[in-house]
């Protein structure tokens, strides 16, 4: 009789416990919704692919002490990308690009990125900023030649030190490499009318 009351009373307590404990939900984010027009007309863009280096390939949110620990790459314990940034950043620039051009046939070239960086980075303990850096290739949609290329290196400050102000800045860094690769396109298309016709065909 004794044992089967410890027994109840354990439970009870184990039961107690369990009421108490506080479970953190983890918040998901990614870059927002990708309005604005699409600027770069004179190449007709099929398809945009991203791919990421390897310590971008997970949905981890990272952040950088730079001012105290510069060489340390740390990640938010209750926030995290909705998916890897690399799919994030392709998914955002294809609705941006691909799906923005009211001629889209099926017909053009191909943009392949390669995000090299996205951190938060704080450079005192008051201030940080999104730093998003990709390298870009412009190719045909089939085959591997490489018509053209650049690097781009966006910084965009972030209103809080929070992780949902890197989320916000991170927004406002896919939207400015749009436009970026907007106006990178229309130079080549005024300096290079053959890429145009090569893109077209």
């Amino acid at each position: 009789m004794m044992k089967r009351a410890v027994s109840i009373l354990a439970g009870l307590l184990l039961a107690a416990c369990g009421g108490n404990v506080r479970t953190t939900e983890m918040v998901q984010y990614d870059f927002g919704n990708p309005g604005g027009n699409w600027s770069g007309s004179r190449i007709p863009i099929a398809a945009v692919d991203v791919q990421a280096a390897s310590w971008l390939s997970g949905p981890a949110m990272h952040f950088r002490l730079a001012y105290a620990e510069p060489f340390r790459r740390q990640s938010y314990v209750e926030s995290r990308w909705a998916a890897p940034p690399g799919e994030l950043l392709e998914a955002f620039l294809k609705r941006r690009i691909v799906f923005a051009q009211p001629d889209n046939m099926g017909t053009g070239c191909r943009l392949q990125l390669v995000l090299d960086e996205l951190e938060q980075r704080f450079d005192d303990p008051q201030s940080s900023q999104m730093v998003l850096e990709v390298h870009a290739l412009l190719t045909p949609l089939r085959g591997t030649e490489i018509l053209s290329r650049r690097a781009f290196a966006i910084r965009k400050a972030t209103a809080t030190g929070a992780a949902r102000g890197g989320v916000a800045a991170a927004g406002d860094a896919a939207q400015a490499l749009a436009g970026d690769l907007g106006r990178w396109l229309d130079e080549i298309g005024r300096e290079r009318p053959a890429i145009v016709e090569r893109c077209r065909t």
